[in-house]
């Protein structure tokens, strides 16, 4: 006996509903991904809402509870992902950063994916005329700046006053993206500020670029990369330092994990031990980085834009009394090692000093800095008021690297102090 079994419209009804809500909430969260500065906010509230009207129309208990469950994962989620945005990332929050070379209308965002790797110093950057950057906060631009390089892929520096019979004096700058100047114009940074204020009697060479530390500095200097840049005699060296080059030094940041590596061996010896990443680090949290740099490039760049997950990725252990003596040492050994090929040159430390003698860490480094003899210049007395008007000397509250009015006044105190008196 042949049995027609009829359909359940209103189940079928309901399968094409959630169907049809699953496939525009997709929709809308790529376009969220894509468009929108705080992308899992919005998809957390899209699906949120989704689960909780599941769960008020469920008639059986376990797919009630289920959905219920569910809800309270994604809001407590969302909790967290507001945490982050708004209060572990206070300080410098999370910004919305794009890099295309100069003339191309759309580049990449991450620091390692659009720069090149360097076998020396883990990556940099050589594709001329330069790159430019876009920088976002909350869906509003901050700035859009072009970085003109010259030769080995230095930024640009001031024009000087050439003799031709002599060999020209020259002075060197090293450091991260303060020395570079990210988000000022090629003629509004530091080291270009300092040539002009010299009346252009030296040649500048600007060694800085984005997220580096001192061991790309002693890199730079032990395997030539310095000497076959330049074509003078350098009479002074500049090293402009962050607290947070103590971490980069000893490896525990995310985006350096191919940098220079270096380690003190048990005489007190500083050696250079390869690259960050040559021997896997234990642990769940290193598994992930493992994990995330070998994401496609797409996914990492939606990954990012989560504050909770850059929040876990970026996360490292406190800075160790180890740690200060490795970074303390590597630029010790700089200094050393310029001394030694250059004759004459001297050696000088720029230090922000943010915390202005409140932080142990901070202090310590100072401590650490000051036994080495190195003439140590502190931005608390160069800048007074920085603590005080913070908001005069950066580009923007979401975006701390200094303006131009800083650099001029630095290179101000530079050429006053430093330059016009070897």
């Amino acid at each position: 006996m042949l049995r027609i079994r009829l359909w359940d419209h209103s189940a079928v009804r309901q399968v094409l509903h959630v169907g049809t809500l699953g496939c525009l909430s997709s929709i809308a969260s790529a376009i969220a991904l894509e468009y929108f500065p705080m992308p899992y906010m919005f998809i957390a509230a899209l699906f949120g809402g989704m689960t909780t009207l599941a769960a008020l129309r469920a008639t059986r208990p376990w797919a009630k509870a289920g959905f219920i469950n569910v809800t309270v994962m994604i809001f407590v989620l969302a909790g967290a992902e507001a945490y982050f945005y708004e209060m572990y990332f206070a300080e410098e929050p999370p910004r919305e950063v794009e890099y295309r070379l100069i003339g191309e209308p759309s580049g990449r965002n991450g620091v390692i994916e659009s720069f090149d790797y360097h076998e020396t110093l883990g990556y940099a950057y050589h594709k001329m005329p330069g790159f430019s950057e876009v920088t976002r906060h909350k869906g509003n631009l901050l700035y859009e700046v072009s970085y003109f390089l010259g030769d080995h892929g230095l930024r640009i520096g001031p024009p000087f006053n050439a003799d031709p019979t002599v060999t020209p004096p020259c002075l060197l700058f090293f450091g991260d993206s303060f020395t570079f100047g990210e988000g000022v114009r090629d003629e509004e940074t530091l080291p270009y500020r300092v040539g002009l204020r010299s009346n252009n009697r030296y040649q500048v060479y600007n060694f800085g670029f984005l997220g580096y530390g001192p061991h790309q500095m002693l890199a730079q200097v032990q395997h030539g990369l310095v000497k076959k840049a330049i074509r003078c005699t350098p009479r002074h060296a500049i090293y402009q330092a962050l607290p947070s080059h103590v971490s980069r030094a000893a490896g525990l940041e995310a985006w350096d994990q191919a940098g220079p590596k270096y380690v003190v061996d048990k005489d007190g010896t500083l050696i250079a031990r390869g690259h960050f990443n040559d021997e896997p680090q234990p642990g769940l949290h290193a598994a992930l980085r493992r994990i995330h740099q070998r994401l496609p490039y797409d996914v990492k760049r939606s990954l990012e834009k989560s504050a909770l997950y850059r929040g876990v990725l970026y996360m490292r252990r406190p800075i160790e009394t180890a740690d200060i003596a490795l970074f303390t040492g590597i630029v010790n050994e700089s200094r050393r090692i310029l001394e030694k090929q250059y004759p004459g040159i001297t050696f000088h430390i720029l230090f922000w000093d943010f915390s202005h003698a409140t932080d142990p860490i901070e202090i310590k480094t100072i401590e650490a800095l000051s036994s080495t003899g190195i003439p140590l210049h502190l931005i608390s007395s160069v800048l007074p008021d920085y603590s005080q008007h913070r908001e005069r000397y950066i580009l923007h509250p979401a975006d701390g690297h200094p303006n131009m009015f800083a650099y001029d006044l630095l290179a101000k105190y530079i050429s006053e102090t430093i330059v016009m008196h070897p």
